[in-house]
This record gives structure tokens, C-alpha cells and sequence, in this order.
């Protein structure tokens, strides 16, 4: 697991940057009636879950009050259930079986598009109910936008029912190179690493589409609420010798 630094310091930077994003965006496109800054090129990804496959993570629980990183860690999984569904108004849709949650096994539901988004729904609903004990309406939040390239900000959706509380998603620099066993095999590969910011939440995911996988996913803590930390150590695609 990476080292996490110093998270105040980071969760900090990421809401400086993100309204700051925000606001020279409103200005740029305001000025003597200018059209804003010429948009990044489209990033070229589509992530496409094989049916059956399998996914092993290692988990490790994050404290605000203990800075040093965990040493006990625990397993955890998603198993692709379905591919190419119909759900709440989209298709193409994937489902898949989640074992983290603190009820028992949980399900997903994640759509990508032909350009490049990438929604799954309910995932900010879950997450307020869990760190602010807040229910509000579960929607498909758009997590990674790939069509507005590396530069380029997204609304998540809203972190309330008001849907005054916006989450903003971005992508954070060069893609970053893990590694996992697959399908037997020790492999390295790159991933995108999408960070969200909104009122209480900085929530980090990586994606690669080879293998096609949500890498990590890091939710940070605060003094008041844990944080999660999911690192993918292995897949098992359908078909494979056990």
C-alpha cells in the first residue's frame, strides 16, 4: 500500500484546486462574451467487465487520529454477475456483487457510455449515508468522464437532496502503473486516477481497461469518520482453469 502522506494537506489542495477550476472556467467564459478555454482531447478508454470475472482486493480501514498506514489488512471481492443490462433508464449496464459492504454483500450497478462516461449508480447515496448518515435519492453519478480529457472538470452529482452540495470529478495527472496477479500471472499496467471533491467527501479511484478493472479506490478519513483504502490484488476471468 502507498503511503498516504499528510491527508489534511491534500484534501486541502484538492478543494483549492477544484473551485479554482470551477471559477476561472465561470470567468473565462464570461469575459466580453468569449467562449471558455479550448477543451483537452477526449480521452480514448471503455471499461468492459468480462462476465463472471472475479476480483480480489486487499482492504485496509483509514483513521484520521492514527497517520501512520495500517499494517492489518482484509479481502474483499466483486464478482461480475451480469453484463449488458437494462437499469434505471440505461443500458449496457453491469452488475456486480460487492462484499464490502457492512450489511452483507451488496450490488452495482455501472454504466459506460460510447464516450466515455463512466456512472454508477447510487455511489454518492452510499456514500453520505455511511460518513453523514444522510439518506438521499440514488441517482447515476457520473464518476469518470473520459470524453473531457485530462484537463478537464465534471459534475459528479449532488451530494444532497437539495442538489445544492455538488461533487466535482477531475482526472490527476499522468496515469500511474500498479501491478496485480492475473488470472495466475503477475502483471503491470497503467491507470487513471480520477479524484472526487465535494462537501465532506475526497473520494480517489484508478481505472485500466487492461485488464479491464477499477484498480484502487480510496476513501479519505476524517476526525470523525474512517476512510477505506481497496487495492486490487487479483482477477479471475470466466473460463480460466481454477
Amino acid at each position: 500500500m502507498n503511503g498516504r502522506g499528510t491527508r489534511k494537506t491534500r484534501q486541502a489542495m484538492r478543494v483549492l484546486v477544484v473551485l479554482l477550476s470551477v471559477c476561472s472556467a465561470l470567468a473565462a467564459g464570461c469575459r466580453n462574451g468569449e467562449s471558455g478555454p479550448e477543451p483537452s482531447p477526449s480521452i480514448p478508454f471503455s471499461l468492459n467487465f468480462p462476465p463472471g470475472a472475479h476480483y480480489v482486493y486487499d482492504t485496509w480501514m483509514l483513521d484520521e487520529r492514527n497517520p501512520q498506514p495500517p499494517s492489518s489488512k482484509t479481502s474483499s471481492f466483486w464478482h461480475v454477475l451480469g453484463t449488458g443490462l437494462g437499469y434505471q433508464g440505461k443500458g449496457g449496464v453491469t452488475m456486480i456483487a460487492d462484499s464490502t459492504s457492512s450489511s452483507g454483500m451488496d450490488t452495482l450497478y455501472l454504466a459506460m457510455s460510447p464516450s466515455g462516461e463512466l456512472s454508477i449508480y447510487g455511489f454518492l447515496s452510499r456514500i453520505v449515508k455511511r460518513r453523514l448518515d444522510r439518506n438521499i435519492p440514488e441517482r447515476w453519478d457520473l464518476v469518470a468522464s473520459f470524453s473531457v480529457g485530462m484537463t478537464g472538470l465534471w459534475k459528479v452529482g449532488p451530494a444532497d437532496s437539495l442538489g445544492k452540495e455538488m461533487v466535482y470529478g477531475e482526472f490527476a495527472g499522468v496515469a500511474e502503473y500498479y501491478s496485480a496477479n492475473i488470472d495466475g500471472v503477475t502483471e503491470a499496467f497503467p491507470a487513471y486516477r480520477v479524484d472526487l471533491t465535494g462537501p465532506a467527501l475526497y473520494y480517489s479511484l484508478w481505472f485500466s481497461n487492461n485488464p479491464n478493472a477499477i484498480v484502487r479506490l480510496l476513501e479519505e478519513p476524517d476526525f470523525e469518520v474512517t476512510g477505506q483504502l481497496r487495492e486490487l490484488a487479483a482477477v479471475k476471468t470466466a473460463g480460466r482453469n481454477q
